[in-house]
């Protein structure tokens, strides 16, 4: 039940992304793009560090390049997977308090694995 953050609502090039408790600022409003782009802030996009493919890969942001490492996939099963990548977007270490980082991990079906887009 919480938002994927933008932590402090930097706007600096590979700040980590986290979980927080939902409150509908700009740091949680993400943007799902034809071009298969999570954009936050109109320019910064989810990206997966260093277009890191393996497991505990830092999802991040960063300017919006159209690289494969800033594409994603949302699935019917609530999955969010890298195109680049094919990991899971994942509350690490199946956290679910405030602060708790956000990862790449294999796909496992769990709820730290599970996310939802609001209008």
């Amino acid at each position: 039940g919480r938002c994927i953050d933008v932590p402090g609502f930097s706007t600096s090039n590979g700040t980590q992304e986290q979980l927080w408790d939902c409150h509908g600022g700009t740091n949680q409003r993400w943007t799902y793009t034809a071009s298969r782009q999570l954009m936050v802030y109109g320019s910064k996009c989810l990206d997966a560090s260093g277009q890191g493919m393996s497991n505990g890969t830092a999802v991040i942001i960063w300017d919006c390049n159209g690289q494969a490492n800033q594409q994603w996939n949302i699935n019917l099963d609530g999955t969010v997977t890298g195109v680049q990548s094919g990991l899971c977007v994942d509350a690490d270490g199946a956290g679910t308090a405030n602060g708790t980082k956000i990862i790449l991990w294999s796909c496992n079906g769990g709820a730290n694995q599970q996310w939802s887009l609001r209008a």
